[in-house]
């Protein structure tokens, strides 16, 4: 009787552990989840497989996640819904749950950037998610939703490599190299202008020698004489108007803008519409 007992035991616990572990596996979230259906198969499981590649290689979560209306999920904003699917779902890597997720809600057309963690938020910086919708937005606008997605993942993680490489990006980065000009470019450039400016200057000396002083005034009248009484000065009022043109913070993704916040749970957002 007791080893029957122990048998059921241990069938019991069987049991239980399956359904544990059924329970966890529903919970998790893939790397891209699409349910709005912007995706085939194959666009969906390979963006999820190269998102999975770089999260591996810098320890940090990069993620999407597509639905047809946020509000059918959350009581607030697009920066509620993604701040709650990251961390609902346990998003992130390391102690300090390290990622960046993209939502995007079709209805009204809205999408969020969320970075979390220590090296999330260094290598997400405002400027970096700012320049990170850039890339995608113009496919949005395309309907090209493979393309978008790919430019998310894919600048990812080269804001990722360049965190890593202790270069975060926080700033424009110029591809072209900056033009310095030696101690020679210099000198040459102040021989040439005294030689430039001295020809210039002696030429308008040589001009004025021609001129002769007059002993007498009528040396300064001009043969036709003077005519005083035709002669009037007109004076034209001028005005000139100026308005200084305010530039706006914070603009990404054309003329719909973006807005860059704080998370409640120590991590930064970038949204706007597509």
């Amino acid at each position: 009787m007791k080893k029957k007992a122990w048998i059921s035991l241990l069938l019991l616990l069987s049991v239980l552990c399956c359904l544990t572990v059924s329970a966890h596996a529903e919970a998790q979230l893939d790397y891209v989840s699409d349910y709005a259906g912007l995706l085939s198969d194959y666009e969906r499981q390979s963006l999820s497989d190269e998102a999975a590649q770089l999260s591996e290689q810098y320890d940090c979560g990069v993620y999407i996640v597509i639905v047809g209306d946020y509000r059918e999920f959350v009581n607030g904003n697009i920066e509620t819904f993604t701040e709650e699917v990251f961390h609902s779902y346990g998003l992130g890597r390391g102690e300090s749950e390290n990622g960046v997720i993209l939502g995007m809600s079709m209805d009204d057309r809205d999408y969020d950037i969320y970075a979390h963690g220590d090296f999330g938020n260094y290598a997400f910086t405002d400027y970096g998610k700012e320049q990170l919708a850039d890339s995608f937005l113009d496919n949005f606008r395309r309907d090209d939703w493979a393309g978008g997605f790919r430019d998310f993942v894919r600048n990812s993680g080269e804001l990722m490599r360049r965190a890593k490489n202790g270069e975060p990006v926080d700033q424009w980065i110029s591809d072209e190299p900056e033009e310095h000009f030696g101690v020679i470019e210099l000198f040459i450039c102040l021989i040439v202008g005294l030689v430039t400016g001295g020809a210039t200057v002696g030429g308008m000396k040589k001009q004025m020698k021609t001129a002769v002083e007059q002993t007498r005034a009528s040396g300064y009248v001009p043969k036709g004489g003077v005519n005083l009484r035709v002669q009037s000065d007109q004076f034209v009022n001028r005005v000139v108007t100026s308005h200084r043109i305010r530039r706006e913070q914070n603009r990404s993704g054309g003329h719909y803008g973006g807005t860059t916040i704080s998370g409640s749970h120590g991590g930064s957002h970038h949204s706007g519409k597509f």
